[in-house]
């Protein structure tokens, strides 16, 4: 009988706690602290922050607004060997909709608490915050993942330390943990495509034959979405532009993480073309025509041609049957060859 009620008051307890829990994380809270540390967070993969962040103190990492390839933010702790001795004395939060937007000169603060975690007696901890709903991260053993997501209101996020113990002794009072903060950013970059025509003025996109198609490792994009970009998986990609009045161009673009990558394509007339070179002092007869740009690439006209070319008293007569979208390179060579008979 006394198990049984004792039983019930426990789980009367624990569901008390529950609910308290429950209903201080709905509500703001107004707390203070002895200095706030403020970091620009920015989507590049190379970018590592350090602040040495007290017992009392919190840390607010502001976000691009535009965020392309963040997925969350990674808070490295180096926990000094004083504090890691005094295991549980102090707390992280995570806290959302901070009142007022935080700032170095600003103690006085309210937020929703959306998370807290006991710092463990070891020297190093990770958290890892996701900002969507599709973060993957990469976990071990010092490793916490949260899974609130904060709302990020104002492009900023905040973390705060806070004593949770009595007793402490000053030396651990006064040490400092030095934070690391990382972007945990998408496998993923950007590729912009800029399209252009040798005759046209103006280069945008909007100015080409809407007839264009972009077809990115075989699949179909629109071509108003070109100079916007497209976010592809980081690797090699095969792009292809095709259309009815230029060349169809092919390329191939290595993305890489959480950068843009520019590709101009100048597209060309559907027009045949050919290159005439030779020797100093060559004559050249494009169909009986003396042809003048020799080195340059010209268009000529679908159908048979006869090019003539002489040097001196020696002359040479070749055809050529020429089709759309082709380009031609004529070469008149002069070769001297030796040999000798045993």
């Amino acid at each position: 009988m006394y198990a049984d009620v004792k039983r019930k008051l426990i789980f009367s307890f624990l569901l008390i706690a529950i609910a308290f829990t429950s209903f201080s994380s709905l509500y703001a809270e107004t707390f203070r602290v002895a200095q706030c540390h403020v970091v620009e967070l920015t989507e590049d993969a190379s970018f590592a922050v350090t602040k040495k962040v007290g017992l009392n103190d919190a840390l607010a990492v502001y976000i691009p607004e535009e965020r392309l390839f963040l997925e969350g933010i990674e808070f490295k702790m180096e926990i000094p060997e004083d504090m890691a001795m005094w295991r549980d004395c102090c707390g992280a939060y995570i806290y959302d909709e901070i009142k007022p937007a935080p700032k170095a000169q600003q103690i006085d603060y309210s937020g929703s608490k959306i998370f807290f975690g006991v710092v463990p007696g070891k020297l190093s901890w990770i958290l890892q915050l996701p900002l969507t709903k599709n973060a993957q991260f990469k976990t071990n053993q010092y490793t916490k993942t949260i899974e609130a997501i904060p709302s990020a209101q104002g492009n900023f996020v905040f973390l705060r330390l806070q004593q949770v113990m009595k007793g402490v002794p000053d030396e651990v009072m006064n040490a400092k943990i030095a934070i690391t903060v990382r972007p945990i950013l998408s496998d993923k970059g950007l590729l912009k495509i800029k399209l252009s025509t040798p005759e046209a003025a103006d280069s945008k996109a909007d100015g080409l034959d809407e007839n264009i198609s972009i077809f990115i490792d075989n699949n179909a994009y629109l071509l108003q979405d070109a100079q916007k970009g497209f976010v592809l998986g980081t690797g090699i990609h095969n792009i292809s532009v095709i259309s009815e009045n230029y060349r169809t161009e092919v390329r191939k673009v290595r993305i890489d993480q959480a950068k843009i990558t520019d590709l101009e394509i100048v597209l060309k007339s559907i027009e045949p073309t050919v290159i005439i070179t030779a020797p100093e002092g060559a004559t050249v007869y494009l169909d009986d025509e003396k042809f003048e740009d020799l080195g340059k690439e010209v268009e000529i006209s679908e159908g048979d041609h006869k090019i003539r070319c002489g040097i001196g008293d020696y002359e040479i007569v070749r055809s050529i049957s020429v089709t759309k979208g082709r380009s031609y390179k004529v070469n008149l060579t002069v070769d001297l060859q030796i040999s000798e008979d045993e």
